[in-house]
This record gives structure tokens, sequence and C-alpha cells, in this order.
């Protein structure tokens, strides 16, 4: 899976959505390039950190004095994402009611289906909020 450079690699998210989704997407490109991720993956890698990023701003209620950090960490067997932040918690593990507006489609902008590739795409290893910060931690699988 990954061939060389086993340094996390990060980028700071802030009240700025648009520009916080921009700086993950450009940090997951990073990461696979340098760890020279086949294509299948290097695909599910982007699509799942923006989605789960662009869920920070489109339900985790962001206000002024937000933060928080997307990592990537690859090991000889793994590829993992940690998002952290002071939004709203929200355990991705849950089910939730999929009758509700959350879970329908934006048929504006194509969204609603974020939560379900998460849940395809990746295993959840941890998801934990304590003193204002949320921690989401995952393993892309194979």
């Amino acid at each position: 899976m990954i061939r060389r450079n086993f340094n996390p690699h990060s980028c700071d998210l802030d009240e700025n959505g648009p520009e916080s989704i921009h700086r993950a997407v450009a940090l997951v490109q990073l990461f696979c390039t340098t760890n020279m991720l086949p294509p299948q993956q290097r695909a599910k890698l982007a699509i799942l950190a923006e989605e789960a990023v662009t869920n920070l701003y489109d339900h985790g209620e962001v206000r002024p004095g937000f933060s928080g950090t997307l990592t990537l960490q690859g090991s000889s067997d793994a590829v993992t994402i940690c998002l952290c932040d002071s939004g709203q918690p929200f355990d991705p593990r849950m089910e939730s009611d999929s009758d509700s507006e959350a879970e329908m489609p934006n048929a504006e902008r194509g969204g609603g289906a974020g939560l379900a590739l998460i849940r395809a795409w990746a295993d959840i290893i941890d998801y934990r909020s304590e003193d204002g910060v949320n921690r989401l931690e995952m393993k892309l699988r194979d």
C-alpha cells in the first residue's frame, strides 16, 4: 500500500469552510503523491477526506473561533485519517434516521451521500468528544 514516507501530513481547518476544504483536498493530493498510492486508493481517500471535512461545515455548526486539523498517516499496511475539530459533536458510527433532512440528497450541489461513503470505504477506529474537541479516526479500507 504505502511505499515510502511514513511521516504524517496535516492541515489546519478554520471557520472559512471553502478554504479549509481546499486545504484538505490539497493535503490528500500531496499525501497520495508522496506515498505513491494506487489510483483507486487515491480516489477513495480524496472523497473520504473531502466529505468528512465538508460535513463539518454543512452540519457541525461552525462558529467564529472554530478550529480543526486533518491528519493523514500511512503505515506499511494502512492509511489512517484523523479529524479533530471544535464543531458540533457527531459520532458517524451512530445509526441515523434515513428519512431525516440531513440524510436526504442535496439536489442543488449533489450532496447527501457523504456519510454512506465514509461508512462504506472506511473503518471507524475511534470517535470521541471531550472538552469541546471532537476526534474521529478512520482507516481507509482496501
